[in-house]
């Protein structure tokens, strides 16, 4: 049986406006297991993004708890945090957040060499994770000379090359045109099965969402299966 990955338990989040509590999430309750491919869709403004950062431990919830591979994120200081995150977590945002200065290999290499992987292991690895993701004859490219499609697979493959447990996307295709997106999305399920990686997305498109085994609607700082 497949193993829970991450859970999120009775997870609420609200932030003060002046003299009002502005409540983002109520009691929220997610159980994602290995390998599985979630999809979250929901209006503007309906808190994807802060239950995002919340999985990702990058926010903590005003109540309720959040489970990555049986350990309790509030529990844990800032170093224990961030090397949890390291081993177990990938992210892609809708901007690519490559660092300009360093090619597609140099960036997809930074994860591991930060994990203190020997260098030639690491552009091994590197090299091999942007192959699968359709860039071998671009590894040297900075990411001012790959197109919009081409920096985004980069830093999916940079997410996904410390073989994550799971991947956190918020928007991944948010800024590439239908095809582009297509080609993206199959990457990243494709990468999924590979890798036997959980997959959870945001996204506004629904066309994409349906591709997912699970799709989740952002409703009311609540999630309802779909």
């Amino acid at each position: 049986m497949n193993k829970v990955v991450l859970k999120c338990d009775n997870v609420s989040k609200s932030y003060k406006d002046g003299q009002l509590n502005v409540n983002v999430l109520n009691q929220l309750r997610l159980e994602v297991l290995e390998g599985q491919s979630v999809s979250i869709i929901g209006s503007s403004g309906s808190g994807k993004s802060t239950l995002m950062h919340i999985l990702g431990g990058l926010d903590k919830p005003t109540s309720g708890s959040v489970v990555l591979m049986g350990q309790d994120l509030s529990q844990l200081g800032q170093k224990q945090l961030g090397l949890l995150r390291n081993q177990y977590l990938g992210f892609v945002y809708q901007f690519h957040h490559l660092l300009p200065e360093f090619s597609a290999l140099e960036n997809v290499m930074m994860p591991l060499l930060i994990g203190k992987m020997k260098k030639a292991e690491a552009e091994q690895r590197a090299v091999e994770m942007l192959e699968k993701a359709g860039l071998k004859k671009r590894i040297q490219h900075r990411p001012s000379e790959l197109s919009g499609g081409e920096r985004q697979r980069a830093a999916i493959a940079r997410a996904l090359v410390t073989r994550p447990k799971c991947l956190l996307a918020d928007e991944p295709t948010g800024n590439l045109d239908r095809k582009n997106a297509q080609n993206v999305l199959d990457m990243m399920l494709d990468l999924k099965s590979e890798l036997n990686t959980s997959l959870i997305v945001v996204t506004h498109d629904d066309e994409l969402a349906v591709r997912f085994e699970r799709v989740m609607l952002m409703h009311d700082g609540r999630l309802e299966e779909q």
